[in-house]
């Protein structure tokens, strides 16, 4: 990848051929505009023409080539971009956008001493369903719980796919205790039906509270994933509070 994007990645031997057409196409027209001037004739003329209608259609297609190539590049560029921070899941932020956003927040939960909420949930027994199930079955119970998650978060937080079947969201100048106002309308299961008879899929809830101590967000990320799971319907427990 180039080091600035709005640069071609052009090979040079293609550029220095191209450049050395132009230059060919150059001398012959002026050698002929020379001939045209020492004789002009009606032949001469038209010739001149010709070949000026010609170098005039090499360099517009050489120009072409070139603004369509560069978007094309921007397009791949922005491609990237976006999958660096986007899941193929729903096109919900992964979690290299989390730990970014983690970098952003946990300098200003620090300054303002407003502390934020990340909540996991997730199936966990996703491989196990997805071998008694199929892939279908556990796919649908997937798309259920994203789509639950869309409906229930907020605008002012966000919602974004870890991988597999885990989900966080993070709720801003939220405590631990507030946290459970958003929890208790999450379901404890996921009803998905296999084509024959609709079964619950129960849905696993972490969550963690930072502690405006913690400065790196690859540990608060961590700690959310390896705190206890949640019995349903139980409000936060104290020890789920980072370390």
């Amino acid at each position: 990848m180039p080091a600035n994007p709005d640069e071609e990645p052009e090979a040079p031997q293609r550029h220095l051929l191209r450049m050395a057409a132009l230059a060919g196409w150059g001398i012959v027209l002026a050698v002929q505009v020379g001939q045209y001037l020492h004789r002009p004739t009606t032949a001469n003329l038209i010739v001149t023409i010709g070949l000026a209608t010609l170098f005039g259609l090499f360099i517009a297609h050489a120009l072409f080539m070139r603004v369509v190539q560069k978007r094309h590049w921007h397009r791949v560029a922005a491609r990237l971009q976006g999958a660096a921070y986007l899941s193929e899941f729903h096109n919900l932020p992964n979690r290299n956008y989390v730990l970014a956003e983690l970098r952003r927040e946990m300098p200003r939960a620090r300054a303002l001493q407003a502390p934020f909420v990340l909540i996991q949930l997730s199936i966990e027994n996703i491989a196990e369903i997805r071998e008694r199930r199929g892939d279908d079955f556990a796919n649908r119970a997937l798309n259920a719980l994203a789509d639950v998650l869309k409906r229930l978060t907020r605008s002012s937080d966000f919602l974004a796919h870890l991988g597999g079947a885990k989900f966080c969201v993070m709720l801003v100048e939220c405590t631990l205790e507030q946290s459970f106002i958003y929890l208790k309308r999450v379901p404890g299961t996921i009803s998905v039906s296999d084509g024959h008879n609709v079964l619950d899929v129960p849905v696993t809830a972490r969550v963690l509270q930072y502690d405006l101590e913690a400065l790196y967000a690859t540990d608060v990320l961590r700690d959310l994933e390896e705190t206890r799971p949640l019995r349903r319907r139980e409000p936060p427990r104290p020890d789920s509070l980072a370390a």
